[in-house]
């Protein structure tokens, strides 16, 4: 019995799901540490526009980054309801705001399609797949990746938590 439950738990995926612009989203439970409600940010000058601001979380200032920006959607997120996953990166808290947090899945991963010649990626490796469950499509996400992307790095320095942004990903933006 003891066999069977490993090879099962190997041959399966548990996600976290969420939502965004009404399209299901999904990320390894291993990535997110918690989920808590928005509860508003201080806006930081000059920083993405994509990072909404930074928020207190238990007494370490962690920034928040709007994923509906991040990803180029229209319009921030602009629910009342919305959720932050926050995420480590390394050894940091982000929080990562969505639409809402739904449910924890486990999927079988034959029901993955991680075939990146059927899925519709331009420059996307935090795309891992879309997982089936029941009549709906999961797209599956690296929080990571997309934390980290474009040259946005958390770090500490001698003043404390900042957002440290790639200066020349700036000037090339803004020419």
């Amino acid at each position: 019995m003891a066999f069977n439950s490993r090879v099962n738990a190997r041959d399966e995926m548990q996600m976290l799901t969420f939502s965004l612009d009404d399209v299901l989203y999904g990320v390894n439970v291993s990535q997110v540490r918690e989920v808590k409600n928005f509860e508003g940010v201080t806006p930081v000058p000059y920083a993405p526009a994509y990072v909404k601001g930074v928020t207190n979380l238990r007494g370490e200032v962690i920034p928040v980054i709007d994923l509906r920006i991040r990803f180029g959607m229209v319009g921030g997120t602009k629910n009342d309801n919305a959720n932050i996953m926050i995420i480590v990166q390394d050894k940091h808290p982000v929080g990562i705001m969505v639409d809402s947090v739904m449910e924890v899945l486990t999927l079988p991963k034959n029901d993955i399609e991680t075939n990146s010649d059927s899925l519709i990626l331009n420059k996307s490796e935090a795309v891992l797949g879309v997982a089936k469950h029941d009549k709906s499509l999961i797209i599956l996400l690296d929080l990571l990746r997309v934390a980290s992307k474009d040259g946005l790095n958390m770090g500490l320095n001698e003043k404390g938590f900042q957002i440290q942004v790639d200066k020349d990903q700036l000037e090339q933006k803004s020419i």
